[in-house]
C-alpha cells in the first residue's frame, strides 16, 4: 500500500489526454505582380489563337517641289505577334476522413487559396521567362546600380527601331529583391564622392521600399518569383507594359471531383494562357548578381 500521496505528470497519462494542434500556418507566398505589369488580352469564346498587330511607321514624310509629283507610295505594313495559349492546372486529393478529422482548420479553403497561389505562380514565371528574350540586357553580371538603370530608361525613350519607335509609358520595372537592394545602397550611401539631397537618404533608409517608390519616373516591383542560377545572376526586366502581351484562353476554371472508392475529393484549378515579346526595342533584361548579403 501507498504510504503517501503521490502525484503524476503527464508523461504518465498520455494515453488519456486529448491532442490539440495549433492551427496550420500557410506558406507564405511571394509577390507575383508580372502578369500586371504587361499588355493583356482575352479571346473570345469560340476563338483558338489570337494574333497581335502593330503597325510599321511610314516613312517621314518629304519636303515637295511644287509642280512637282511625289510618285513614292509608302506601303502598310504590320508586325504579327500570334500567340495560342495552352493549358495549366494543378491538382490537389483530400481524404474525407481529413476533412471530418481536421476539426478546427477548415481544409477545404486552404486547399482553395494554395491552389490558386499556384496557378498563379505557374503565370508569373512564364512572364518572367519572357525577361532573358530581351536583346538588350545589362549589366550582365556584377552589381546593379542606377547607372545601368538610368541607361536602361534612356534606351527606351529612344528612337531605337524605325517600326515600333520609342518605348510607349508607362514603363515598370520588376526585380529580385537583391537588385532592389543594391539601387536602394547605391542611391542612400552617403560615403562616396557624390553628396546627395539632405533627408533624401534617411527617408529611404527608414521605409525601405514599398513597391510604389520610383526611379527616373519608372515604378519598381519586386517580383518575387524571379530565381537565381547557380552563379548568383538574375534576370529581371524594365520594360514598356506594350511590349510584352499576355493572352488568356479562359477564366480559370475549378473543379471538384467526388471519388467515392478513394473516399476522397479532388480539387483542382485549370486556366489557358499564352505569352509572347511584341517590340523588342521596348525592353532590357537586367542581369545582375544578386548573392545573398545573409550567409
Amino acid at each position: 500500500m501507498a504510504t503517501g500521496l503521490s502525484i503524476s505528470n503527464t508523461s504518465n497519462m498520455t494515453t488519456g489526454q486529448k491532442i490539440v494542434v495549433a492551427a496550420a500556418k500557410m506558406a507564405f507566398e511571394p509577390a507575383a505582380p508580372n502578369p500586371d505589369l504587361v499588355d493583356n488580352h482575352r479571346i473570345p469564346q469560340g476563338h483558338k489563337q489570337w494574333d497581335v498587330l502593330t503597325w510599321a511607321r511610314l516613312a517621314t514624310a518629304s519636303a515637295l517641289t511644287e509642280g512637282v509629283d511625289l510618285a513614292q507610295s509608302q506601303q502598310l505594313v504590320t508586325n504579327s505577334l500570334s500567340i495560342d495559349p495552352t493549358e495549366h492546372g494543378v491538382i490537389a486529393t483530400l481524404s474525407k476522413r481529413l476533412v471530418r478529422r481536421q476539426g478546427d482548420a477548415d481544409a477545404s479553403a486552404a486547399v482553395g487559396k494554395m491552389l490558386a497561389s499556384s496557378l498563379r505562380r505557374r503565370e508569373d514565371l512564364d512572364v518572367i521567362a519572357l525577361y532573358s528574350g530581351f536583346s538588350k540586357s545589362t549589366p550582365d553580371s556584377g552589381t546593379l546600380d542606377i547607372t545601368h538603370f538610368r541607361a536602361s530608361v534612356a534606351y527606351l525613350l529612344t528612337d531605337n527601331d524605325t517600326e515600333y519607335g520609342p518605348a510607349p509609358l508607362p514603363v515598370h520595372a520588376s526585380l529580385h529583391i537583391e537588385q532592389i537592394s543594391d539601387i536602394i545602397l547605391d542611391i542612400s550611401d552617403t560615403s562616396g564622392a557624390t553628396s546627395r539631397p539632405a533627408g533624401f537618404s534617411d527617408e529611404l533608409l527608414q521605409r525601405w521600399w514599398k513597391g510604389s517608390d520610383r526611379l527616373y519616373g519608372v515604378q519598381i516591383f519586386h517580383g518575387g518569383n524571379i530565381t537565381r542560377t547557380a552563379g548568383n545572376l538574375s534576370t529581371g526586366g524594365l520594360f514598356s507594359k506594350e511590349a510584352l502581351v499576355l493572352v488568356h484562353g479562359s477564366e480559370a476554371d475549378s473543379t471538384q471531383q467526388d471519388d467515392k472508392s478513394l473516399r476522397a475529393i479532388e480539387y483542382g484549378i485549370f486556366q489557358e494562357w499564352g505569352e509572347g515579346e511584341r517590340a523588342d526595342a521596348h525592353g532590357v533584361g537586367i542581369v545582375s548578381d544578386t548573392a545573398a548579403g545573409v550567409s
